[in-house]
């Protein structure tokens, strides 16, 4: 039951935001009672706290899963751009902002160290090619976190423009962040 609260509530938070999704809500869309959201959370706060952690931790596994295949970098980036495409959700900085104001310190940390986690696998990965000569030198860190920047498009209605499928944007995005919009000169 707790592992299915958080999910709904992951869902609804990532949907929503902080601030409109009530205790209430999430219970109703569960099939249970608002005191057995409360058996297993003290409050909102610590659930949107457990549920975001949860969700960072699946993505991080997730992506895990992808960068470690032996096949190359370029390959893994796509299918990993394309599962996150797959599942769009509101502007995390935007939800994170919202519920700021009404997490603790320890809880606002715990939620950054999970989201941190996920860059960690894609630092490893770039930080590898590197070493292969598969990508030019840069600064691993900064490339996750460009290539997570760039993939936040997919929450934007206006990806739609862009390429009609998951798969489609994947290839597009990683195609710019692999050869970068210079043009290349002989």
């Amino acid at each position: 039951m707790n592992e299915f609260i958080l999910k709904t509530a992951s869902a609804l938070f990532m949907e929503y935001g902080y601030e409109p999704v009530s205790l209430q809500q999430i219970a109703q869309v569960c099939g249970v009672t608002k005191a057995s959201i409360y058996y297993h959370f003290e409050n909102k706060a610590q659930l949107f706290t457990a549920a975001v952690t949860a969700m960072m931790q699946k993505a991080r596994n997730a992506s895990l899963r992808i960068m470690q295949q032996d096949k190359p970098l370029y390959d893994r980036l796509v299918e990993l751009a394309e599962n996150k495409l797959r599942f769009p959700h509101g502007d995390f900085e935007t939800i994170m902002r919202d519920a700021s104001a009404s997490l603790a310190p320890e809880q606002l940390e715990e939620i950054r160290v999970s989201e941190d986690q996920i860059h960690d696998v894609l630092t490893v990965s770039f930080t590898e090619a590197i070493k292969n000569g598969e990508v030019r030198s840069a600064h691993p860190l900064l490339m996750a976190h460009t290539l997570a920047s760039m993939l936040m498009i997919g929450n934007r209605e206006i990806a739609k423009e862009f390429a009609p499928s998951a798969g489609e944007l994947a290839q597009e995005i990683v195609n710019m962040f692999w050869n970068g919009v210079g043009v290349q000169e002989a």
